[in-house]
């Protein structure tokens, strides 16, 4: 099913996924995106505030794949693929923190929410998937708060120009739409594309999970069924599905073989 694109559009926003769970539970179609220049309560991931200054690219994607509920956590992935792909063509080349980061150098350019509708054991599954997409685009460092400043950066910060943010969005629903259709005929191609820009791949890294337990490691690269892999220094793989994943300072290591 290719993305039509009916955009609903804010000059400022409490939170463009919000906006779009409301919009699909109403009926809204596929393809439907959600744009705001600024957010006054973006979200990231287990509820942390996403610092949204104007001058981003701020939208909520409504998606009704034909996907088997097992394979709804790869959308998140998809994303990142797809924002990844389009802006290497307008000159930069940024990698995939696990889940939903994009960084260039050590630096975020952006991040993802991924959000479902209530699943259902009965037909359809899944109505809809609200995709949350913020990418530092046309904003600087000195837009956002001063704890932030030295560890965020933009596309216009790197490429030394200022981008259109509507020609931005439309490429990147057309690639996600493009790649969540082929997350069931082809996954393989899928898992390759992400793992080409595997920002953790070799890192020293650690791994808090929800009960508070912190391992540390080696980033050992993506499974085929989504989750991300730590390797300890004796070789024990760790799969992680939740938690926090932070990246340390120190020479990279050989990821190893599970």
């Amino acid at each position: 099913m290719q993305a039509k694109q009916a955009v609903v559009r804010y000059p400022e926003a409490d939170s463009t996924n919000s906006l779009a769970l409301e919009l699909g539970r109403q009926g809204a179609a596929h393809g439907t995106v959600v744009v705001a220049d600024r957010q006054t309560g973006g979200r990231g991931r287990a509820g942390r505030c996403f610092v949204s200054p104007p001058g981003g690219l701020y939208m909520s994607v409504i998606l009704r794949p034909d996907l088997a509920f097992a394979h709804l956590r790869l959308v998140t992935l998809a994303a990142g693929v797809a924002c990844s792909m389009v802006l290497e063509k307008h000159g930069i080349a940024p990698l995939l923190k696990w889940p939903n980061d994009l960084y260039c150098g050590r630096k975020k350019l952006g991040g993802i929410l991924t959000e479902t509708a209530p699943w259902s054991a009965a037909p359809p599954g899944v109505p809809f998937v609200v995709v949350g997409i913020g990418l530092n685009v046309n904003s600087l460092p000195a837009d956002f708060p001063p704890p932030l400043r030295d560890l965020v950066t933009s596309l216009s910060e790197i490429t030394h120009r200022c981008h259109d943010l509507d020609m931005l969005r439309r490429e990147i629903v057309r690639q996600l739409d493009s790649l969540v259709a082929g997350l069931e005929r082809n996954p393989e191609t899928f898992f390759s594309l992400w793992r080409q820009r595997d920002f953790l791949l070799g890192k020293n890294i650690s791994w808090q999970d929800e009960n508070g337990l912190v391992v540390h490691g080696a980033g050992a690269g993506l499974r085929p069924d989504g989750r991300y892999r730590l390797r300890t220094p004796d070789g024990l793989i760790h799969p992680i599905l939740a938690g926090v994943l932070k990246v340390h300072p120190g020479n990279q290591v050989e990821p190893g073989r599970s």
